[in-house]
């Protein structure tokens, strides 16, 4: 149903913008989320063995909203949309709709750090 792939340290893993195909679940390593505005980089977490990235993009079928790397070798189990829906599915009602709803949150918590953390980046290259 679902691959492992293999990836070296510093090899990256999703880039943000790209159309949203695929999550990830950490199956061993880490990996890095950030943000990159072409001078700055902003680091927004280091996933470990049993998190699982990308998922908000394949839920709402957009983008990545963030780059990934692996931070060392790691072996990811691919999630794809298909093997979600299945699992949604067959989720009580209740508990899909929380999901979703927290994914909605997450999204715009996202994009609230990104718009706070361009704006600041503005203010010290203005200095």
């Amino acid at each position: 149903m679902n691959e492992i792939q293999n990836y070296s340290a510093k090899e990256r893993i999703i880039n943000k913008d790209d159309p949203a195909d695929k999550a990830y679940m950490i199956k061993s390593g880490s990996v890095r989320v950030f943000l990159e505005d072409g001078t700055k980089t902003i680091d927004l977490a280091t996933l470990k063995e049993g998190d699982i990235f990308g998922e908000t993009a394949i839920f709402e079928g957009g983008t990545y909203g963030a780059n990934v790397e692996a931070d060392e070798d790691c072996k990811l189990l691919v999630i794809t949309p298909e093997s979600l829906k299945e699992m949604l599915e067959s989720a009580n009602p209740v508990m899909r709709a929380m999901l979703e709803m927290l994914i909605k949150r997450l999204k715009n918590t996202n994009e609230a750090l990104l718009k706070s953390e361009t704006r600041e980046f503005m203010d010290i290259a203005l200095i």
